[in-house]
């Protein structure tokens, strides 16, 4: 029964590092357009990789090396929660100024494991290098069981502290993904959507295995059911890249845009940006671009003549708005000033004339701008024919840049 333990857990192990490995080739191909997200990823699935090698190591590398290895390959896990957080913080836009902070965390961890390894070795060093079976409990060690039980209450609170963060951040995303409509932002909510389903489904075998190794005080069958909820979370987001493909980096515009040389891309200098607010101020008044429904932060930043890192820097940080509450706040405005112009039209009709692509999408983007719904703004502009300011309940001006 042993030995056919060993094959079904060095069958999953083998499994695991074969999916990370061609996940992380994908993620690679990407290129350096998507480097910025995607390296988060290719962090996760490296410690990933490392709760793999964990069981092929014990197999067949035996107690020792096991142990040895224990400190790096346990620190891992705390690495997991913080690269799958500041994947969704650059999916969503909003990336963090100092990420690496979040892991340092692991090279406490690592003295800390290290430190009781060092104590089972002291105490167990004889039966350990003689190959007998190690079982390290209360009452044989203390020290070192409570050292492993706090490393593990640690872990838990530490992972479960990062998945509420993240999730808060993907679903934030996908409602204003959801406002946007478009195709490829659909394709972007439904794969975040997917990958954090996933990653609930690994947080409920993280805690299942925890039960089982009170229950059956057997280490074995614990890591086994990590790994099996880590192989099914590489194996559904595999069947995600080959059903519908999800790129960041892909067709990126970039390329064919052809902008005015900046010296840093990433932050364009005030004359330029001075540029940028003058052209999208054009293409407010003339509106046709706006109320494109397939129009995409790459498609606009063709339109003017720059990047989308370039167009994304000045509409966040010049401008004071994502792209999604830009385009629509300019689409919301029109729509408003149609219905208190044309109360007989449908409100359908209007919505889809000014860009937006359902009528549920509609009512949320224009109760988020004006505090009200669409047929509730038409029946208040009906009833107060007085008020000839309801065609323009949020005033459009020039987009001037804000300097500090």
């Amino acid at each position: 029964m042993l030995e056919n333990n060993n094959v079904l857990a060095f069958a999953i192990a083998l499994v695991g590092l074969l999916q990370a490995g061609f996940l992380f080739l994908v993620l690679r191909n990407e290129g350096k357009s998507g480097w910025h997200v995607n390296r988060w990823m290719m962090v996760f699935l490296l410690a990933v990789s490392a709760s793999f090698l964990r069981d092929i190591i014990l197999l067949f590398g035996g107690t020792a090396i096991a142990l040895i290895l224990e400190p790096v390959l346990f620190s891992a896990y705390f690495a997991l929660g913080p690269a799958m957080y500041l994947y969704f913080r650059e999916l969503s836009g909003h990336s963090d100024n100092h990420p690496w902070k979040h892991f340092l965390v692991l090279p406490c961890v690592c003295l800390i494991a290290g430190a009781m390894i060092g104590l089972v070795f002291f105490h167990h060093g004889d039966e350990i290098l003689a190959g007998s079976p190690l079982h390290i409990t209360f009452a044989n060690d203390l020290i070192a069981s409570v050292i492993a039980t706090c490393l593990f209450i640690g872990l838990f609170g530490f992972a479960v502290c990062y998945h509420v963060a993240l999730s808060r951040c993907v679903y934030a995303s996908a409602r204003q993904l959801r406002l946007a409509g478009d195709h490829h932002s659909m394709m972007r909510r439904r794969w975040s959507l997917n990958v954090v389903i996933c990653l609930h489904a690994v947080l409920v075998a993280f805690i299942l295995s925890q039960v089982v190794q009170l229950v059956a005080s057997d280490m074995h069958w614990s890591n086994l059911l990590i790994n099996v909820g880590f192989v099914l979370t590489l194996l559904r987001l595999s069947f995600l890249l080959a059903s519908q493909p999800f790129r960041t980096g892909k067709n990126n515009p970039e390329k064919k845009a052809r902008p005015q040389k900046v010296t840093n891309h990433s932050a364009p200098q005030d004359d330029y940006a001075d540029v940028i607010c003058a052209k999208l101020d054009r293409i407010v008044a003339d509106q046709r671009t706006l109320f494109d429904p397939l129009l995409t932060m790459p498609k606009l930043a063709a339109t003017i003549g720059v990047t989308p890192n370039q167009l994304s820097h000045v509409l966040n940080n010049v401008i004071g708005q994502s792209f999604f509450e830009f385009v629509n706040t300019v689409r919301v405005h029109e729509a408003a000033r149609l219905l208190c112009e044309e109360p007989d039209r449908n409100i359908l009709d209007i919505a889809m004339t000014v860009g937006f692509n359902s009528k549920s999408t509609f009512n949320l983007a224009f109760k988020r701008a004006t505090g009200m719904t669409p047929s509730h703004y038409r029946i208040q502009a009906i009833t107060e024919p007085d008020r000839k300011d309801m065609g323009a309940c949020f005033r459009l001006t020039p987009i001037t840049p804000v300097r500090n």
